[in-house]
């Protein structure tokens, strides 16, 4: 009976190409963690506000609450990315009920594949928590992926914390923090793009077959 090969796949062991991504070591001066560039209200944090879900310490945001937006940033810049390669960038978030995020509050993760210049020819973003729909005290893993486009050699990871103003809408800024643990940058594999890959999953297994027989017998119109 032949054996039916699959496409590469990423595995749970996969190299991180972040620098601290969980934030265990400080950085020299105004850099709070080394490897991050870090812009508004961001601080380190550890157990005395909540149990990091990796290591000792965790990332932590909060707007200015001024009535204006106010964005909080967590920046790392990765060379090294080959063109045409599939990235997944993945996160840890917390919403503290005792801190709780207003709504006014968008937390994001985005991967902004840039060239040599450090010009950015395409971005990816999701949110990283839903302030309606994620629970409290619980941390959430949220990622996106994108393959990266011709011309790329880098990817400049950000981590957004924006609380948007009462100029947009919100009649007050209720505040809120964002805490922030074990950041991953994973790639480095082709996504699929065998042909026999029918329905698409990255592998090639019966399935893919029962698609084919299902297309064959339907014939043509």
């Amino acid at each position: 009976m032949p054996v039916l090969l699959g496409c590469a796949a990423f595995t749970a062991n996969a190299q991180n190409l972040m620098t601290n991504g969980s934030f265990e070591t400080p950085g020299p001066g105004f850099t709070l963690f080394e490897g991050w560039q870090n812009f508004g209200n961001v601080f380190a944090s550890d157990a005395g506000e909540t149990a990091p879900q990796d290591g000792i310490a965790t990332g932590k945001m909060f707007g200015a609450s001024s009535g204006l937006q106010s964005d909080q940033v967590l920046l790392q810049t990765v060379e090294g990315i080959v063109e045409g390669e599939l990235y997944t960038l993945s996160a840890f978030t917390q919403n503290l009920s005792a801190d709780a995020l207003g709504m006014e509050n968008l937390i994001l993760i985005q991967m902004n594949f840039q060239d040599a210049n450090g010009d950015t020819i395409e971005a990816v973003e999701t949110s990283a928590i839903d302030v309606v729909m994620d629970p409290f005290d619980t941390w959430i893993n949220s990622s996106v992926e994108g393959i990266a486009p011709a011309g790329t050699t880098q990817i400049l990871v950000a981590l957004l914390h924006i609380q948007l103003g009462t100029d947009q809408g919100f009649p007050t800024q209720g505040g809120g923090a964002s805490f922030w643990d074990n950041i991953e940058l994973v790639g480095g594999e082709a996504p699929c793009t065998n042909p026999a890959d029918i329905n698409g999953d990255g592998t090639l297994n019966f399935f893919d077959v029962s698609a084919f027989l299902t297309e064959f017998g339907n014939g043509c119109p």
